[in-house]
């Protein structure tokens, strides 16, 4: 499908699905028949020869500063959920493009994508605070210069503290964070030695914490010359005086080595394998991840580059691609949120999303979450289950399908709960066992005909995968 050929519906509902958590209906009538480049373009909200704005700020909302940060966490996964869950598509370019981007779904996904790739967990950092505004760098960097991302994100306290690099000095090295930059930030694993992480961990020396002052913790980062390692280091067969970042002069900056040095295809290829797996499908050709790390590169290491290059490359739009992704336990809550305009605040997401294996500002590893069969385990799989059932009486009482206990006709139950999910195409497995349902339902127990209906759409094949 060349950039030129024009969507369907189908394909919009798709492109909707992986830019955001879903289009409406008149979201996906006002993409249909566009191009495929133009509607690429309306998702991210600027072209190609556009200067890539820096994501929205959302500022610091009251609820973050809670004493209590169980309690403050809590609000910040209601409040980011129904976020994702409310930010309308766009379907055309601005005229301008703003320094600033308007709050659109793209920087969300982008958002809990790097919040993924660069995990950090609140359970091991305790202070939200920081934790906030780390996810808030994360959405104003999402689309910019990759080399600019990970040095902030390196020098951000949540990551200092995550990673152990506040208590790496001279006297005393500490390999966590080094031995991560490279497998699981930039390179990828096979493409550093364990003599690189010692060499690497040296570098890293003296990029610490203020740490404690007197009776108080304080996060900020700084940097302890006296803790740092100034002598000569051999990392990737360089000898040099490499310094984490660069400080002073004659130093040799390890993160400018990783992304545009002698690491850069390695690290192009590996990040854009992972945004390919994360935005179309799971099983990339490796021809496929070598020419988008070669765009990565033409680009200079911008990501808004990658990932439009991602959403206009063919393997995206193949059938592969299409419903070839399971829904993390986010996307699931927050599409069912976006298509029910039920509120996330009655719905106590901290407590939910936990069983489901995905609570925000707590990543379960140093690899963050998984994909595709990680989603599909029975633990995981009930609780989803178990809270589809607790909205369904809140989905009653909002009136959603109150026609299902009046209706009949059991093509058009099914085709209504279809409607209320957003489910553009549907198997004739799902849509004949649907219509069982309805039948059965309508004849025996005619009263739980739309709280029941609400649940068999919620978690319909179809509406688990996207």
């Amino acid at each position: 499908m060349p950039a030129s050929d024009t969507l369907s519906r189908q394909d919009a509902a798709h492109l909707l699905r992986r830019t955001g958590y879903g289009g409406s209906n008149s979201e996906l009538t006002a993409l249909t028949g566009m191009t495929r480049q133009a509607a690429v373009e309306a998702a991210m909200g600027f072209t190609a020869g556009d200067t890539t704005p820096e994501g929205p700020d959302v500022g610091v909302p009251g609820f973050v500063n809670n004493e209590s940060q169980w309690e403050a966490q809590s609000d910040a996964i209601e409040w980011w959920i129904q976020r994702m869950a409310d930010l309308a598509n766009p379907t055309s370019v601005p005229g301008t493009v703003p320094a600033v981007s308007a709050s659109t779904p793209i920087w969300e996904k982008l958002t809990v994508f790097w919040h993924e790739h660069f995990s950090c967990a609140q359970d091991k950092v305790s202070d939200f605070p920081e934790m906030w505004d780390q996810i808030r760098m994360f959405r104003r960097m999402a689309m910019g210069d990759f080399e600019d991302l990970v040095r902030a994100t390196s020098l951000h306290p949540a990551m200092l503290v995550f990673l152990d690099n506040q208590t790496n000095v001279a006297s005393g090295i500490q390999e966590n964070f080094a031995r991560e930059l490279m497998e699981l930030y930039t390179c990828g694993v096979g493409n550093y030695t364990e003599e690189d992480v010692v060499a690497m961990a040296r570098a890293w020396t003296g990029h610490n914490t203020v740490g404690w002052t007197g009776s108080r913790w304080d996060a900020t980062y700084v940097y302890r010359s006296n803790d740092h390692d100034h002598g000569q280091k051999t990392l990737f067969g360089i000898g040099a005086n490499w310094n984490g970042v660069q400080v002073g002069g004659g130093e040799r900056d390890t993160i400018t080595e990783l992304v545009r040095g002698v690491r850069q295809q390695e690290t192009s290829r590996f990040v854009a394998g992972k945004l390919f797996r994360y935005f179309a499908h799971l099983d990339p050709a490796q021809s496929t991840i070598n020419g988008l790390g070669d765009a990565f590169v033409a680009a200079d290491m911008e990501i808004a580059a990658l990932v439009r290059a991602i959403l206009l490359h063919d393997d995206f739009w193949g059938a592969e691609a299409r419903h070839g992704l399971i829904k993390t336990p986010v996307e699931f809550v927050a599409s069912l949120i976006r298509r029910s305009g039920l509120p996330a605040g009655d719905m106590g997401l901290h407590w939910s999303m936990d069983p489901m294996g995905m609570t925000l500002f707590d990543p379960p590893s140093v690899k963050g979450w998984g994909q595709g069969e990680y989603w599909l385990g029975t633990v995981s799989a009930w609780a989803r289950g178990g809270f589809a059932r607790g909205q369904r009486w809140r989905a009653d009482q909002a009136g959603l399908l109150a026609d299902l206990e009046t209706n009949p006709d059991d093509e058009a139950a099914a085709e209504a709960i279809f409607d209320l999910f957003g489910l553009e195409e549907v198997s004739a497995t799902t849509r004949n066992a649907v219509e069982r349902w309805h039948r059965r339902t309508y004849q025996n127990n005619r009263w739980a005909a739309a709280p029941q209906g609400f649940l068999v759409g919620a978690l319909c094949p179809e509406f688990q995968v996207y």
